[in-house]
């Protein structure tokens, strides 16, 4: 057995991040059923935070107007139809009334779940928040949202909606996010598989991300069964 420590610089209202999520998994599957031995091997994920738009309003707008004010009103029916198209072939089903905002809530939270709960709770929570911004329409920066997702994978109501009134997390989730950009980190998803940045790009296919997997994988050395004399 062998472990796959896989790092993702990611933030919740990335698309390409969610797109790649889902193709990663895919060839984490498609490895695990078929390189020898693959069934068997390890693989942990960590999420460290990245503001893809540091400049993100902390009262969210819907998606449609920040593109507009990001990108220009020319390029939102092409960002769209992309976004509809590459999601279909990765099971997503976009939904564009989803609302922007700052991002800080939802990395903290993520800090938390891996925090309280490891890391396995940490890529089940980012699942949530995914699938609830990008295909039910969520508003990033809404705590009541924010706190279903965290109920939904085991963590007390309660406790998260106290958390998200609070400042717990930010100042390290800033640092993070300070230091991808300064590690020369500046666009996501950005990959890392065993300390080695693998060059797929969110949109990339399974096959892509398999043969990163395949050349990623840690060198396993054998047992010494020299025995003395």
């Amino acid at each position: 057995m062998v472990r796959f420590d896989i790092k993702i610089y990611t933030d919740t209202i990335c698309p390409w991040c969610y797109i790649g999520h889902k193709s990663l998994d895919k060839a984490i599957g498609l490895y695990k059923k078929t390189y020898p031995g693959g069934s068997r091997d390890d693989f942990v994920f960590t999420f460290s935070p990245y503001y893809l738009d540091p400049t993100a309003p902390k009262v969210a707008i819907p998606w449609e107007q920040r593109v507009v004010q990001k990108n220009g009103d020319h390029m939102l029916h092409g960002i769209r139809t992309r976004l509809e198209r590459v999601g279909r072939e990765n099971g997503i089903q976009f939904n564009f009334e989803s609302k922007i905002g700052s991002t800080r809530d939802s990395h903290r939270l993520l800090q938390h779940a891996r925090q309280t709960k490891g890391p396995e709770a940490q890529k089940q929570l980012l699942e949530e928040i995914f699938e609830w911004h990008f295909e039910q329409g969520g508003d990033i920066t809404s705590h009541e949202g924010l706190t279903r997702a965290a109920t939904t994978i085991g963590l007390p109501e309660d406790e998260i909606s106290a958390f998200l009134l609070s400042d717990a997390y930010a100042t390290e989730v800033d640092a993070l996010a300070s230091q991808a950009r300064q590690k020369g980190v500046y666009s996501v998803p950005t990959i890392e598989i065993n300390g080695k940045k693998i060059n797929v790009e969110g949109a990339g296919d399974v096959s892509e991300f398999f043969e990163a997997l395949i050349n990623a994988r840690p060198t396993v050395e054998p047992h010494d069964r020299s025995q003395p004399n």
